[in-house]
Parts: C-alpha cells; sequence; structure tokens
C-alpha cells in the first residue's frame, strides 16, 4: 500500500510534467513575393539599404520582418499575415539605454544566469500606438518602449541562448529560450 501511494504521486507529477510546453521562435528568410502585401508608400525607405524580408514562425502566430538599414541604423518592421503593423524597432547598444535601466537589465540577467553575454539589444515601440512610425525613425525615448535582449547564458552546465524582454525601466516582462539557426544546408 506504501508503494502504490508512492508511486501514484510519482505518475502524477510526471503528468503534469508532459503537459508543459515552450515556446519556439525560428526566422528565416523569404522572398518578397512571399512577403504579405503592405503599404510602401507610408514607409520612409529613402536613402536605405540592404531590405530583406523575413518569416518568424512561432507556436502561436507568424509574423513577417521587413529589415533594413537607413543610415547607420539597422531597422526591423514586423507585421502580421495580414500586413497589419505589429512593432517597429532597431539595434541599440548599451551607451544607447538609460544608465539606470540598463543597469536593472543588468541585474535581472545576472541574477537569472551564472554568465551571461549580450548578443544584441533593439528598442522596440508597439505598433498600436499613434504615429509609430515617426516616433521610431526619430529614436524618441517614450515610456512605452521595450528592450528585446538576445543573451547566450549558463542557467546550467550548458549554453544556451534566450530572448528577454524588458520595459523602459528595465524591469523583466518576458523571458524565453531561443532555437538555433535552421541548419537545412548539408554540412561536409
Amino acid at each position: 500500500m506504501k508503494y502504490s501511494y508512492i508511486t501514484l504521486m510519482l505518475l502524477l507529477m510526471l503528468g503534469l510534467k508532459c503537459f508543459s510546453q515552450t515556446k519556439f521562435e525560428r526566422e528565416h528568410r523569404i522572398k518578397k513575393s512571399q512577403f504579405p502585401s503592405i503599404n510602401m508608400d507610408s514607409l520612409p525607405l529613402e536613402n536605405t539599404k540592404y531590405i530583406r524580408y523575413y518569416r518568424e514562425v512561432d507556436t502561436s502566430k507568424i509574423t513577417y520582418t521587413l529589415k533594413f538599414k537607413k543610415g547607420k541604423m539597422q531597422y526591423h518592421i514586423d507585421y502580421n499575415e495580414k500586413g497589419a503593423l505589429q512593432n517597429t524597432g532597431f539595434m541599440v547598444k548599451e551607451v544607447d539605454i538609460p544608465t539606470d535601466t540598463y543597469a536593472r537589465i543588468l541585474s535581472e540577467l545576472n541574477t537569472n544566469f551564472q554568465k551571461t553575454k549580450i548578443k544584441y539589444i533593439q528598442q522596440c515601440y508597439l505598433g498600436s500606438s499613434e504615429n509609430v512610425l515617426k516616433n521610431t525613425f526619430q529614436n524618441l525615448m517614450l515610456p512605452s518602449n521595450t528592450y528585446k535582449v538576445m543573451v547566450r547564458g549558463n542557467k546550467t552546465e550548458k549554453r544556451e541562448d534566450y530572448i528577454a524582454i524588458f520595459d523602459a525601466e528595465g524591469n523583466l516582462e518576458h523571458m524565453a529560450r531561443a532555437l538555433p539557426p535552421n541548419y537545412d544546408h548539408v554540412l561536409y
């Protein structure tokens, strides 16, 4: 009787673990013809270089991303499957972030990881806000900004890539493990 109680508890705990799922994302480059139709006239694409189109597949949704370089800044604009604007942003360095915000981001990363290396930081603007494209290209610091940080870190012995989203004050909103790049080519 004693062993049946222990066995039952182990089976229940194993069953709960089986139902938990992690959210994985994968981004790959696509052709312009595969990108949803959008109004290109509203985008200030003069003097831009390297316009590229990407499709990000997630467990819950599909996002299309337009990436380009304007001046020395690398921008991205995200759309859903119907071509509606979701969010915009650009790459920043740690000197471009307010010092107290960056200090909170680092302290949060140090509490979650044994060892970290920041691969890149993006400053993002929500697509639902008014004048989102104007705010993005003027590099405005708004209280609705978020920072998307790609981190390579150790939670255990194994180093893995994680994507962390922080608000404008540096508080952690979301963290998920990132998938490795897709290796569909033959390795020799």
